[in-house]
């Protein structure tokens, strides 16, 4: 075995810098539902009461999607629409 080891130091190199890449995937679907924060309760209980939902949730995704706090009913329908868009776009992608 040597005793030398390998460095890579390009300080001195001649060629360009490659150029930025875009991320291996480019979508990243996220569903978020929205709740009351919990709450202290006084008294004898003194504990935190549980998180209580608001109806609102938000689908973000690495694109750009966002839609803010919508119903959650229609953000299901957002994410659902934008989830068949993503396999269209892997299986177009995989025929080539």
């Amino acid at each position: 075995m040597s005793k030398q080891r390998f460095n890579l130091d390009d300080s001195g190199a001649t060629f360009p810098p490659s150029e930025p890449r875009t991320p291996a995937y480019r979508h990243k679907l996220r569903l978020e539902n929205h709740t009351a924060g919990p709450e202290w309760q006084d008294g004898a209980a003194q504990q935190w009461t549980e998180r209580t939902p608001t109806g609102r949730t938000t689908v973000t995704c690495r694109c750009g999607l966002d839609t803010g706090a919508v119903p959650t009913n229609e953000a299901r329908l957002v994410y659902e629409e934008h989830r068949n868009l993503i396999r269209d776009e892997i299986t177009a992608d995989l025929r080539f």
